[in-house]
């Protein structure tokens, strides 16, 4: 049997009044109208387990829009690499290259092929969301330029983009 449940809800159920992020709330799987359906109460509105309730379990509201450590932003780093497509110095093409790199594990980049242009690889690259063609060539690094560049590509994930003014 496959079902899917909608993530924590903002209001309390019986009072109608907002879950608060760092509350304790109760959660409950009911069946309803042949459909599994979750719903939430706040500690303070709960009455204790509903009649027909099929799970019950307590969890904290998150926080609203807190991103897990480590997390990247990936539409960010593309929007980096492209520009580096565009127009790079020595240094940003070899950021362009892990960024590459990392982007095809991630699956934000496709790699089509690898090609022999003038006695370098070129990996012909495409955006999963349909942009691109890529055509970026593979680059002779270090692992310490490696490890230099994934930190860097690491900060840029997380913190805003800086443009130049």
């Amino acid at each position: 049997m496959e079902y899917s449940l909608k993530p924590l809800s903002k209001t309390c159920a019986a009072s109608g009044e907002p879950l608060v992020p760092g509350d304790l709330c109760y959660s409950v799987l009911i069946e309803q109208d042949g459909r599994y359906e979750r719903v939430d109460f706040s500690s303070e509105a709960w009455s204790g387990v509903p009649e027909g309730a099929i799970g019950v379990w307590r969890t904290e509201v998150p926080q609203p829009e807190s991103k897990p450590k480590g997390y990247l932003d990936l539409d960010r780093l593309f929007d980096l690499f492209a520009e580096y497509c565009e127009q790079a110095n020595d240094y940003q093409k070899k950021l362009r290259y892990v960024l590459a790199l990392l982007l095809i594990r991630k699956r934000r980049l496709l790699h089509e092929s690898t090609l022999e242009v003038d006695g370098r690889q070129m990996m012909q690259l495409q955006g999963a969301q349909g942009e691109g063609a890529f055509e970026i060539p593979e680059e002779e690094l270090s692992q310490v330029e490696m490890a230099r560049l994934q930190s860097e590509i690491h900060t840029l994930g997380q913190e805003p983009l800086r443009r130049a003014a």
